[in-house]
């Protein structure tokens, strides 16, 4: 597994999950809509990024020269994934007293945010079926931003991605949530936004058959030959966004 991949799928996957969560969980986004804050999360040999709150809303996008109010620096991958994991702090070179009143200790909104999602994408009982599907869409979203990450960043997923071709692979539950990965100059890029101009299409039939899917507990094979996941378009671009997808739950774990 790579450190640097890992890293990126933490960054954009992981903590980029969280523009879905306010939007979906009225708890999360009363808290964020206290804030607008620009953090940018500077990893040496890794990503470079912005976590922007603004509205209510969160967006994590690549570092774009902007001023911001929080600059962290992560020295390696490695350090950066000790900090998502909760190992390590880094280091904030700008923005010392926002960092330690935003995200400084268990209590403060950016942890609460961050652990209440990821315990309940790691959840397995819930306490009613509303809760059960925000979990399912959140793992949806952070699968598809994950395999954009790792296939552009693991070495082995690199083979698959560069022979996807250029254009849009829509990725949905029907009639609940959509993503979009971009093949465009060399790289896949994730939109959590339907697509407009889709080549290629997976579409999980339910709730129920993505959670399924996404938890290893069904085989993605065998829900597209009793149909409960339709794939069409250009099928050279699924089968090797597939070939990706087999090497995500390491990252995702």
């Amino acid at each position: 597994m790579s450190a640097k991949a890992q890293a990126f799928v933490n960054f954009y996957a992981a903590i980029g999950t969280l523009e879905k969560f306010v939007e979906l969980d009225p708890q999360a986004k009363e808290i964020a809509k206290s804030y607008n804050l620009t953090i940018r999360f500077d990893v040496g040999g890794g990503p470079d990024g912005l976590l922007i709150f603004k509205d209510g809303t969160v967006q994590a996008i690549p570092y774009d020269g902007r001023r911001v109010d929080i600059h962290l620096i992560c020295p390696t991958p490695e350090k950066f994934n000790d900090v998502v994991d909760g190992k390590a702090m880094p280091l904030p070179v700008k923005g010392l007293f926002k960092t330690l009143k935003f995200m400084g200790s268990k209590t403060a909104p950016f942890s609460v945010l961050t652990d209440r999602m990821g315990a309940l994408m790691r959840q397995k009982e819930f306490k009613d079926q509303a809760e059960k599907d925000l979990s399912t869409k959140l793992k949806f979203y952070a699968m598809v931003a994950g395999l954009a990450q790792v296939a552009n960043h693991d070495p082995i997923a690199q083979y698959a991605m560069k022979r996807i071709v250029d254009g849009e692979i829509s990725i949905e539950i029907l009639g609940e949530c959509a993503a979009t990965l971009i093949k465009k100059d060399g790289q896949l890029t994730c939109v959590r936004q339907p697509s407009q101009k889709g080549r290629a299409f997976m579409q999980f039939t339910t709730l129920e058959i993505a959670a399924g899917v996404i938890d290893g507990k069904l085989d993605a094979m065998s829900c597209i030959s009793d149909g409960s996941l339709i794939t069409k378009g250009h099928m050279l671009m699924l089968d090797n966004v597939n070939k990706i997808l087999n090497i995500l739950p390491k990252y995702l774990s």
